[in-house]
């Protein structure tokens, strides 16, 4: 079975599973010739509804035969040709780095007449909020965008631990929490890991690792250049005294921002890049300090899967696949993935804050 067929196969609850291969078996056999009336009945389909099956089977095999899974998110409702939009994506292309909350800002700032004087403190609020969500969307449709990315990849890493909406079943509830490694400009998940609130250092090792793995394989990293370095962003797990490990990676990176527990908050830098969910899964940075308390009335609001460990992780192994996917291709047309080094000036910096977190 192929790798991705198997992050597919691996996220479906059990109880789903026999749907899903009775619907294998029956686009297969139909693909062989076999009659359709028998076949559709054994996917539980209507003809019609099963043709469209065997059409969503050839274009994304197996993750179409999952109900919803290849259905696409909603877009901000502002028209290609706002020029609210094009200004947005003017000022993200002339400094693909900055916070999504300083384009919404100098936004107001050029175009006053959207937060009048008179106006009171809401109006001017949600204005702000209005304007971060385009610039957040805009954001997301650029990383799809092979010029701007081939521009500006490899400028900066985000290493961000953050809780998710997935709740953990045991003898305590809670909800699970990940460790995110990103590179900025493409929004693409280079690495990343999913466990317990009190793993933060481990998770976010695992990430790095799995960073590594991923540039190695794809071949996706740049050149090492001199003077050249990538900046990052890092959200120290709560647990460790920051001092030593930020002294530690300072001479290996470019600007570093470092946030702790308390001040600079768990999972806002993925939320600036990609927005409130990786995949389908809504990310609950808010969440990440108090993730095992509540979980009753968590879920009496929410709606979230109660899985084991070993199945979260399996869920958010192909969540982060779906979100990476336009990712990875927008990387492939700008003569990045696969046409990179597999060693380079992002990995010399993942290393850095790898050997960093290493234990006492």
């Amino acid at each position: 079975m192929p790798s991705r067929d198997r992050v597919v196969l691996d996220a479906v609850p059990a109880a789903g599973r026999r749907q899903l291969l009775d619907r294998l078996e029956a686009v297969w056999r139909a693909e062989q010739g076999e009659p359709l009336g028998p076949l559709a009945d054994l996917a539980g389909l209507k003809r019609a509804a099963f043709y469209n099956l065997r059409v969503a089977w050839r274009a994304h095999s197996l993750a179409g035969l999952v109900p919803h899974d290849t259905r696409s998110g909603r877009r901000v409702d502002v028209g290609d040709d706002s020029p609210l939009r094009k200004e947005a994506e003017t000022l993200l292309r002339a400094n693909p780095l900055s916070r999504n909350v300083d384009v919404a800002r100098a936004m107001i700032d050029a175009n006053p007449e959207l937060v009048p004087d008179d106006a009171g403190p809401n109006h001017g609020l949600t204005v702000l909020q209005r304007l971060q969500r385009l610039v957040g969307d805009e954001r997301r449709r650029l990383t799809a965008d092979a010029a701007f990315v081939r521009a500006a990849y490899g400028g900066e890493l985000v290493l961000d631990l953050t809780a998710v909406q997935i709740v953990l079943d045991g003898a305590e509830r809670s909800l699970a929490v990940a460790a995110i490694l990103m590179e900025t400009a493409s929004g693409i998940v280079l690495g990343s890991a999913l466990g317990m609130k009190d793993d933060g250092r481990s998770l976010q090792r695992d990430a790095l690792i799995a960073g590594l793995s991923f540039l190695s394989l794809n071949s996706a990293d740049l050149p090492p250049l001199r003077d050249v370095t990538p900046g990052l962003g890092w959200m120290l797990p709560p647990d460790i005294e920051p001092d030593s490990l930020v002294g530690l990676v300072e001479p290996h990176v470019g600007e570093l921002m470092a946030g702790r527990a308390g001040g600079f908050s768990f999972g806002q830098q993925v939320l600036q890049i990609v927005g409130p969910r990786i995949g389908r899964t809504p990310l609950n940075p808010r969440r990440t300090l108090t993730a095992d308390m509540e979980i009753d009335e968590y879920l009496k609001r929410r709606v979230a899967p109660v899985v084991t460990l070993k199945e979260a992780r399996a869920i958010w192994a192909r969540e982060v696949e779906r979100h990476n996917a336009d990712r990875v291709s927008a990387l492939t047309k700008a003569g990045i993935v696969s046409a990179g080094v597999p060693d380079g000036r992002l990995a010399a910096v993942i290393r850095a804050v790898l050997t960093a977190l290493q234990p006492a």
